[in-house]
């Protein structure tokens, strides 16, 4: 397994296997990057490798993590999905945590507060995520409504 990642400070990583790829998982979740979200891609081969594009991945992971408050957002996109192609996390407890999680620094676009859950959360979803690339069942999921 390769994951390739555009963290929130700007760097792109690429991790091989499941260790390495735990180990960029810890480092994305204890780095309190508030303005920006890190994108994940997983994959037998590493995407984006050149600025001409491809290869490119058929789906996505985005977190936005606030390590300071405890919290994270993820949002999940699979266009082999048909059922819920874009779903954010979803945290059912009221009322939802008070704090802004970035979805998109560059239009400074936030998720919706219920999209918030406990980082330890967002870190077994992750790891569910790298073993079986789909959307994780460990976790609660609401559609995607827009933004």
């Amino acid at each position: 397994m390769i994951v390739t990642a555009l963290l929130a400070n700007g760097t792109a990583c690429v991790a091989s296997g499941k260790s390495e790829c735990v180990l960029l998982i810890d480092r994305i979740l204890g780095a309190n990057e508030t303005q920006w979200e890190s994108t994940l891609s997983i994959g037998d081969v590493e995407y984006r490798k050149d600025r001409d594009g491809g290869p490119f991945p058929n789906h996505q992971l985005r977190i936005s993590v606030d390590s300071a408050a405890g919290f994270a957002a993820i949002n999940y996109l699979d266009n082999d999905d048909l059922k819920m192609p874009v779903a954010n996390s979803y945290n059912p407890k009221r009322p939802p945590p008070d704090l802004s999680l970035i979805f998109n620094g560059t239009t400074g676009a936030l998720f919706p507060r219920s999209a918030a859950i406990l980082i330890s959360d967002a870190r077994r979803a992750l790891i569910e995520w790298i073993e079986t690339r789909q959307r994780p069942k460990c976790i609660e999921w609401m559609p995607y409504d827009g933004y």
